[in-house]
C-alpha cells in the first residue's frame, strides 16, 4: 500500500508541473519589451564574410548580421560592422545602426551579439549563441528592446537577404 501511495505522488508530481519550460531545437527567442518572443521559422546565411542569422513570427521578423563567420562576441551600436535589425508587423524597421532622436535617449545604441557555437559537422552546418539589444527606427523616435536572447542550432540553408533600413 505505502508503495502504491509513493507511486502515485511521484506521478502527480511529474504530470501536475503546468509551468513548463520547453527547450526547442533549432529555435530563436527572446525578451521583447517584457513579452517572450518566439520565431516560428529561422535559417542562417554567410553574406559578405559574416552571418545573417533570421527568425520570424508572422510578419515580424529579426535579422542579426555579425562581420565574420565565426564565433565571438560582436558589439553593436552606431557605427559597427554588426548589426541588429527588427522588422515590425507593422513593416516598421528598427536598427542598432540608427541613432535614437536626444529627445527620446542620450543614451547610444549598445548590445552585442554572441556566436557561441558553429557546428560544421552538423549537416546542415548549424549556429548558436545569444544577443541582446535596443534598435530605433529610421527617425531615431521609436525603439524596440530585445533582452536574453538566444538562437540555438539555426540550419545554415541560405538564400536570406539583408532587410533594407532605409
Amino acid at each position: 500500500m505505502k508503495k502504491l501511495i509513493l507511486f502515485s505522488f511521484i506521478i502527480l508530481t511529474l504530470l501536475g508541473c503546468g509551468d513548463e519550460v520547453r527547450f526547442n531545437t533549432p529555435a530563436m527567442q527572446a525578451n521583447r519589451e517584457g513579452v517572450t518572443w518566439r520565431a516560428d521559422y529561422f535559417a542562417a546565411d554567410i553574406d559578405f564574410g559574416g552571418f545573417l542569422i533570421e527568425g520570424g513570427s508572422g510578419p515580424e521578423v529579426l535579422q542579426l548580421v555579425t562581420p565574420t563567420d565565426g564565433p565571438g562576441v560582436y558589439s553593436l551600436g552606431n557605427g559597427s560592422s554588426a548589426v541588429a535589425i527588427f522588422r515590425d508587423f507593422d513593416g516598421t524597421v528598427y536598427s542598432t545602426n540608427n541613432i535614437p532622436d536626444p529627445s527620446v535617449t542620450i543614451y547610444p545604441v549598445e548590445g552585442t551579439i554572441n556566436v557561441q557555437e558553429v557546428d560544421t559537422g552538423a549537416n546542415p552546418i548549424v549556429i548558436s549563441g545569444e544577443f541582446n539589444f535596443t534598435a530605433f527606427s529610421a527617425d531615431g523616435l521609436r525603439s524596440v528592446n530585445f533582452i536574453g536572447g538566444v538562437f540555438n542550432r539555426i540550419p545554415l540553408d541560405g538564400g536570406l537577404e539583408v532587410i533594407t533600413t532605409n
